[in-house]
């Protein structure tokens, strides 16, 4: 006698064909919640857009918090006050090292300053015999135009005291730099020596007071304390003669790093960041790597 075979259907008598029913019902539930909310959005004001993202951002982890690390403003328009700067041969030019992140209000750029190579020009034309005389060193690489500063010029062998033949240059410099309102930051090394006394505990003190020296000399020039920030390298970053070895000399040095950025323009203008809080009396360390220290007082 020929068996005739069951149907599919007998076969699962039970409701497991049915169980992707289950997923997709949650699917359209999950599907209609996201534009409810759309529409809410867009149906209110900006303040009740706010308390929207702010309920988003209690009732889920799934979002990414840098989302709402700002104040909301700039959301969803062309003026998102999220562009972080690439900073090539400047401060955090790699945060590889696993250290903890710089808060992107460090970075936030929201117009272009002066034109880098209209300044690389005057400074030539200024300092053409010092940088004939290798003591005075330009470099324009992408967004940074680095000036260096030569420690046989500045500093001597183990002090952070601008020498007098120093002061002139910091007139010029000055009066360069003065008009524009790019960001500088002022870079302090040292050799290889190491040090450790009572006034430079370590090279990190030794390059930082040189930074300080430079960047205090600016400023009693005119230029505003708040368009700098100072860094300190300590010997980890010396300059090596063409024997390989370290030139002392040269390693002591302060380097004046000018940003093609500035973080605020004139107060009409509606596109730019407002100025940052005012500085803080105290100073405190940043390390973005294991090889750099940011000393500043900037309230960040």
């Amino acid at each position: 006698m020929r068996i005739r075979p069951r149907s599919r259907m007998q076969m699962h008598k039970g409701n497991d064909l049915l169980r992707w029913t289950v997923s997709f019902a949650d699917f359209m539930t999950l599907m209609f919640a996201v534009f409810v909310v759309l529409y809410a959005v867009s149906t209110n004001t900006d303040a009740r857009y706010k308390e929207v993202l702010q309920g988003i951002k209690n009732g889920t982890k799934l979002f990414n918090q840098q989302l709402f690390s700002s104040n909301y403003d700039g959301i969803l328009t062309h003026n998102s006050n999220n562009i972080i700067e690439k900073m090539g041969p400047a401060l955090l030019s790699n945060n590889d090292s696993g250290a903890p992140h710089v808060k992107a209000s460090l970075l936030n750029i929201p117009k272009s300053g002066g034109e880098l190579n209209a300044l690389k020009t005057s400074l030539e034309e200024t300092f053409s015999s010092e940088i004939s005389h290798k003591q005075i060193k330009l470099d324009l690489n992408g967004d940074w135009l680095t000036i260096e500063l030569g420690g046989g010029v500045f500093f001597l062998s183990g002090s952070h005291t601008l020498l007098n033949r120093s002061k002139t240059l910091l007139d010029k410099l000055a009066v360069i730099l003065k008009p524009i309102n790019n960001r500088l930051r002022v870079r302090g090394y040292t050799d290889n020596n190491i040090y450790s006394d009572e006034i430079y505990p370590s090279n990190w003190e030794l390059s930082g007071a040189r930074a300080f020296s430079v960047l205090h000399a600016l400023q009693q020039r005119g230029i505003p304390g708040r368009r700098m920030v100072v860094e300190a390298y300590g010997e980890y970053e010396p300059i090596i003669n063409n024997l390989g070895n370290v030139d002392k000399r040269k390693s002591r040095r302060v380097v004046i790093a000018v940003s093609k950025y500035v973080f605020a323009a004139d107060k009409n203008d509606k596109t730019s960041v407002p100025l940052e809080r005012e500085d803080s009396k105290k100073m405190h360390e940043i390390r973005p790597s294991a090889n750099q220290l940011i000393m500043t007082t900037r309230q960040e």
